[in-house]
């Protein structure tokens, strides 16, 4: 199980862990608010990737396409 929280005061940001995890210690539990829990499988190959790399995975919504690094 996964647990999704969008940040308080920047709500474009979201993190991922897994539920049954500690919260990630390089930030406040309180600067977050769970908006849903999901089953592996209705979560993202690369998140879950994320989530057992590092702990967690951080993501922001709403980037435009001019955003993208250019190589």
């Amino acid at each position: 199980m996964y647990q999704f929280f969008v940040h308080v005061r920047h709500p474009s940001y979201r993190l991922v862990i897994r539920a049954d995890a500690p919260f990630p210690s390089d930030t406040n539990e309180s600067e977050w608010r769970l908006t849903r829990s999901r089953h592996s499988d209705d979560v993202n190959a690369e998140v879950r990737e994320a989530v057992e790399r590092c702990g967690y995975s951080l993501f922001r919504i709403g980037l435009s396409l001019s955003e993208i690094p250019k190589s």
